[in-house]
């Protein structure tokens, strides 16, 4: 097993600029996670303007692929009916800086409460417009199904397994991966306190690369906090470099099963 990003997600306005950018350039592999819905990071949002303005400076400085869009609420249903928002479209433009674009739906809430599932083949097409930023989808359990189904259509996508989707808790124990060929992550009540823990858990089942992803564990006083990011990069990263010899001995046992 091959820790490749550890995400970071939560950070918004209310964080310094300068400061994001300098963690970016201490940790390569982080990856940062906005929240982008039309409340919060729509037009005339203090947060959409921060999101340009962070953007702006990640690309003069030629920083690219470390802030992933993770879209909720109206901004996933405009995508999962075939247009990708003016907001999320005017960011993508910017530069390289924008990487992964995360769609929080999760079939049986909110908009997709009625039990009716995405277009897949509309969303087969929005997808392809993109094909430079990946697409990760949560494999939370009303979901399976469908991201099934879009595998095997041969739809390129990342995956989230996180089935409390976004509570903050924690399983038992973790999921093996689903496909061969897809990058797959998780999350689920990570924190610099259980990131080990979790990460033994993960190490466990999977084989080949993986991203893991905290943000409710990262707050302080109600919102993200660098230090606490940097305890729970530090601890991944640590853990992995310690363990990498046994790790790649259990990759090779894995593969010849």
């Amino acid at each position: 097993m091959l820790l490749k990003t550890v995400v970071c997600s939560g950070i918004n306005e209310n964080n310094d600029i300068n400061n994001a950018i300098d963690f970016l350039k201490k940790y390569k592999n982080v990856e940062f996670g906005v929240q982008c819905s039309p409340k919060k990071a729509g037009y005339h949002t203090p947060r959409f303007h921060w999101l340009k303005e962070f953007l702006c400076k990640l690309n003069e400085q030629k920083i690219e692929n470390k802030v992933a869009l993770h879209l909720n609420e109206g901004f996933v249903v405009s995508f999962c009916d075939g247009k990708v928002p003016d907001e999320i479209s005017e960011l993508l433009a910017i530069g390289q800086a924008t990487g992964r674009i995360q769609l929080n739906f999760k079939i049986g809430r909110e908009f997709f409460a009625s039990g009716s599932v995405p277009d897949i083949t509309t969303l087969e097409k929005t997808i392809n417009t993109l094909s430079s930023h990946p697409v990760i989808l949560s494999a939370s359990q009303p979901n399976l199904p469908f991201i099934q189904k879009a595998y095997h259509r041969g739809i390129k996508f990342d995956v989230l397994f996180d089935d409390s989707f976004g509570e903050g808790v924690a399983p038992s124990t973790r999921k093996a991966p689903l496909f061969d060929h897809a990058f797959q992550g998780y999350a689920g009540g990570l924190s610099p306190e259980n990131v080990i823990n979790e990460l033994i858990k993960i190490a466990k089942v999977a084989k080949g690369t993986i991203f893991i992803d905290a943000e409710g564990k990262l707050k302080q006083d109600g919102h993200f906090n660098f230090d606490r990011a940097e305890k729970f990069v530090q601890n991944a990263l640590n853990w992995q470099k310690e363990n990498r010899e046994s790790l790649t001995r259990q990759n090779l046992l894995q593969t010849e099963k």
